[in-house]
């Protein structure tokens, strides 16, 4: 009944919250390298706000207990946790993402190109979903941070809501990466010539839709919206 529980509040909202939203920092880093993700994706899933990490990896965001919190970047496995309070002890929080790498070889490549989406994505899914014939998935298991907990299925199989549930969040959060590998730093770079806050602050202003990206499929749809942006920032 305890993971039980901690499943359900990982994959649903808790209704409406009275707590008054605060500000939290945090830092968003490699599991691997221990290094800094820069302009990775944090977003609340109860108020569909999403901000952007530093060059240093910090952001900036505002949430109320028990909302989720979702961490997601290019190249990298996407994770998620229930905000509570007593997880700010040192008022920061400390948050690690899983890479995803392939081995050809000897040599470990890691995934940091937009066309590498798809590959990614399937990746991420496997992950997901879990090898059903090879070993047993327990009810729950950590998450790639340590933070939150990862959602596995098969222990679940008879509740057909809680499925459903938990694959609409999976959607939404590679919604999420979907934005991230086509409005990457490199293409906004290239066509505002921003660099460091100012990108940062730029992107996450100025951030698309998915539904928006879907329907402009080519890079040059996305040159046309960043100066759109660029003007209209300006007034």
């Amino acid at each position: 009944m305890k993971y039980f529980y901690l499943f359900c509040l990982l994959i649903v909202s808790t209704g409406v919250f009275s707590q008054k939203k605060e500000p939290v920092w945090g830092y968003l880093k490699d599991s691997v390298t221990n290094e800094p993700i820069v302009l990775a994706s944090i977003a609340n899933f109860e108020t569909k706000k999403t901000v952007m990490s530093s060059n240093t990896g910090r952001f900036k965001i505002e949430v109320s207990d028990n909302q989720i919190l979702s961490f997601a970047a290019v190249g990298y496995f996407f994770d998620t946790i229930a905000f509570h309070k007593t997880l700010l002890k040192n008022d920061t929080l400390y948050l690690y993402l899983k890479p995803l790498a392939r081995s050809l070889g000897n040599v470990t490549v890691y995934t940091k190109s937009n066309n590498a989406y798809r590959e990614d994505s399937i990746e991420r899914r496997k992950d997901f979903m879990g090898d059903r014939v090879q070993y047993a998935i327990p009810v729950a298991a950590l998450s790639n941070t340590g933070a939150g907990l990862g959602i596995n299925l098969d222990r679940y199989s008879k509740h057909e809501k809680e499925k459903r549930k938990a694959f609409a969040f999976f959607e939404a959060n590679e919604k999420e990466e979907y934005i991230n590998y086509r409005y990457s730093a490199e293409l906004v770079n290239k066509y505002s010539g921003l660099k460091d806050d100012a990108l940062q602050n730029f992107m996450q202003e100025s951030r698309p839709s998915y539904e928006w990206l879907r329907k402009h499929k080519t890079e040059e749809d996305i040159k046309y919206y960043i100066n759109d942006q660029l003007k209209r920032m300006k007034r």
